[in-house]
Order: C-alpha cells, then sequence, then structure tokens
C-alpha cells in the first residue's frame, strides 16, 4: 500500500470515530444542584417533624394506675428482688438507648434504709408500695429521641403510671417525663425518668446548689424552732425564681427555630 493510500484511510476512519463521538447520546447525570432539597425545604420539613414530635410529647398523659403493688409484701423479699430486678432494668435501659441514641444512667438501688423510712413516713408502712427501689433514667439531647425513648419503653414493658411534667412542670419549672413500669421478668415495679440534658444538668448542677441552700435555711428556723424572718423568706423567694429561671432557658433550648436542624 502506498502512502496516498494510508493517509486516506486514517483520513475516513477519522472521520467516522468522529462523527460517532458527536452521534453518541451524553449519559444523564445522576443528579443537578436543582435536584437537592433547597434549605428553606430542609427547614419547613424539620419545623414540621419537630411540631409533630412536641405535639407527641405533650399528648402524653399523666395517669397512675390506682392498684399498683409490688408482688410481694415482706420488706427483704422485696429488697432482695428488686436488687436483681435491677439488672434486668439495667439491659432494658441500654437497648433502648442504642435504638434512640440517649444515654443509659442506672445507679444502685434505693439504699435499704432510705427505702424503709419512705415506706414508714409516706407509704403507710405497707412494702408493696414503693416503687423506685429499683431506677434508672433515659437523658435524651431532643424532644425526638425522648419521646422515641417512651415509646420503645410502652413497648418492652408494661407502664402503669405516668407523670408527664413537660406537660405541667413542677413549681421550681423543672421538666421530665417519670414513669412506673412492670418489668416483663420479674414482675418488679421500677421508676424510670426520661431527661432532656440541658434540664438534667440544670437539676444536677445549679439547681441543686440552690435547692440545698433552701433546705439550710428552713432546717435552721425549723432547728430553733421558729417560723422564717422576713429576710430569710425573701431570701428563699430569690433562690426560688432563679431556679425557675434556669429550667425556663434550659427548656427554652428546646424550643427555639435554631435548634432545629436546617
Amino acid at each position: 500500500m502506498d502512502v496516498k493510500s494510508v493517509l486516506r484511510t486514517s483520513f475516513i476512519l477519522f472521520c467516522m470515530l468522529s462523527r460517532s463521538v458527536v452521534a453518541a447520546p451524553a449519559v444523564a447525570p445522576a443528579y443537578t444542584i436543582s435536584d437537592q432539597p433547597s434549605p428553606t425545604r430542609l427547614s419547613q420539613a424539620s419545623r414540621k417533624s419537630f411540631q409533630r414530635d412536641l405535639s407527641g410529647l405533650y399528648s402524653i398523659q399523666s395517669w397512675k394506675n390506682n392498684n399498683i403493688a409490688q408482688p410481694y409484701d415482706d420488706f427483704t423479699t422485696l429488697y432482695q428482688a428488686s436488687t436483681q430486678a435491677q439488672v434486668e432494668l439495667a439491659h432494658l435501659m441500654r437497648s433502648i438507648s442504642l435504638v434512640s441514641s440517649t444515654e443509659a444512667l442506672v445507679p444502685a438501688v434505693k439504699s435499704m434504709a432510705r427505702a424503709q423510712h419512705k415506706i414508714e413516713t409516706e407509704l403507710n408502712g405497707q412494702p408493696n408500695k414503693i416503687t423506685d427501689i429499683a431506677r434508672a433514667s433515659l437523658v435524651a439531647n431532643d424532644v425526638s429521641s425522648l419521646v422515641q425513648s417512651f415509646e420503645l419503653l410502652s413497648k418492652e414493658a408494661t407502664i402503669v403510671g405516668v407523670k408527664n411534667r413537660f406537660k405541667k412542670p413542677t413549681a421550681s419549672g423543672y421538666r421530665d417525663l417519670n414513669v412506673l413500669v412492670e418489668l416483663p421478668q420479674s414482675k418488679i415495679i421500677a421508676e424510670v425518668q426520661l431527661h432532656l440534658k440541658d434540664i438534667s444538668d440544670v437539676k444536677n448542677g445549679k439547681e441543686h446548689d440552690i435547692y440545698e441552700q433552701i433546705q439550710k435555711i428552713e432546717r435552721l428556723a425549723l432547728h430553733q424552732k421558729r417560723p422564717l424572718t422576713e429576710f430569710e423568706e425573701k431570701k428563699i423567694k430569690k433562690l426560688r425564681q432563679e431556679s425557675l429561671h434556669l429550667y425556663q432557658a434550659a427548656w427554652q433550648q428546646y424550643l427555639q427555630p435554631n435548634s432545629i436542624a436546617v
């Protein structure tokens, strides 16, 4: 083959390849910028989700079974069973915390001395009426996780009482869900508290100091067998207002739009 033939063949192949490239259909991109949800749409979706969670929290009713009783009437037997039930409760709390991304706090059981004192002073000497020998807490970072924890708890154990202090806080402004559950295996009734982290931090920090100051003032007056002075009453009132402000500020953090993920 001469040089001219080689050049002519090369030129024809080049033209054919060029036409193939031009004619090849463009591959559609997996997504475009316009396909991505806008910050506004994300914000609206987050707000709706938050409102749903908040409504769910407020819809939890406070109630208590009138016939709550532990399966044992003898205090020693009940205390031993509750100590064993604490292990069952700990396992349940950790299982729920893994699913709901909350923190499980499982302390030791209530001391025997404190349990006996409560039975004698608050429960008319009836051991089967004490419900917080076995106890634990779940601490959530947001309302959604807290509501999810409550829902999981209601599926894994029998709820026999609820005190919704998010809906109706204490006089100090403290909020939580206080739940009584009957554990599925031991049948022991235990107390589970569901907290929001910022509120829990106040309770275990500054508010605890305030509580101790109030207790000190009241105990002094009681020890001296006299009523509170006007100065002491004003001091206690100021401390309680400070406590209320701390709790309200902590709760407000969960209600601010800026705390909703965008």
